[in-house]
């Protein structure tokens, strides 16, 4: 099963474009991120989500401005996804976590880059940017 081209075919992007177009509503999915991260059997991407949702509330209270929209639109479109309960696997079952972190790692390919940019960033940004959990 090629859960990316799943992905790519689905409405994800096209509900991460409210998002990005407004991103100022980046914050009202970032509980939602964070609720996700706790759950067992995403040690692999544990620390890219959380970059994820650190990067996200970063461009919605517009602490981070250099970032690039075509992958902050697919970084949305991914969050969506594994936030969502209903996708190609439900969570709620044994190996429901699959294709999230499937596609989890395929995104972190696209959008490496993007996020250590970030993350370079973030290291230098004052302590008042820092992201309050």
């Amino acid at each position: 099963m090629n859960f990316t081209s799943r992905f790519l075919k689905g409405n994800w992007l096209k509900r991460a474009t409210i998002y990005v177009s407004h991103p100022e509503r980046l914050k009202n999915i970032v509980p939602f991120l964070r609720n996700y991260v706790s759950k067992k059997g995403l040690l692999k991407v544990k620390d890219d989500l959380v970059c994820m949702k650190n990067y996200l509330l970063d461009i919605s209270r517009k602490n981070y401005k250099d970032y690039n929209g075509k992958k902050l639109l697919l970084i949305v479109g991914v969050v969506i996804y594994v936030i969502t309960p209903v996708d190609l696997l439900p969570d709620m079952i044994p190996t429901g976590l699959i294709d999230d972190v499937s596609i989890v790692l395929w995104a972190l390919k696209q959008v490496s880059d993007e996020l250590t940019n970030y993350r370079t960033w973030k290291e230098g940004a004052p302590e008042d940017t820092q992201p309050v959990d």
